[in-house]
């Protein structure tokens, strides 16, 4: 093989590597850690009134009111909802 075949070959695999990398599953915003202002984003475009946001390793902490209630959230780095508690 001359040196440009393989250039060639490698710029394909390449191109291939680029459209697998920018389809898969990890690279949509659900995958993509959140900052606190998207945590509070998140939840108050579900209705809370946000107090005071914690992070404890990978998980938020979020103290928050809906509704006159007070709640503890608790979200994964993604923004996912693992507990939702009503405080009393």
């Amino acid at each position: 093989m001359d040196n440009n075949t393989i250039l060639v070959i490698a710029g394909g695999i390449g191109a291939i590597f680029l459209v697998w990398w920018f389809f898969s599953p990890t690279t949509n915003n659900a995958a993509i850690p959140k900052s606190r202002e998207e945590i509070a984003q998140l939840l108050a475009a579900q209705g809370y009134q946000i107090k005071e946001i914690d992070v404890e390793g990978d998980v938020y902490e979020v103290e928050a009111y809906q509704n006159g209630k007070e709640f503890e959230i608790k979200l994964d780095k993604f923004g996912n909802i693992l507990k939702i508690k009503e405080d009393d």
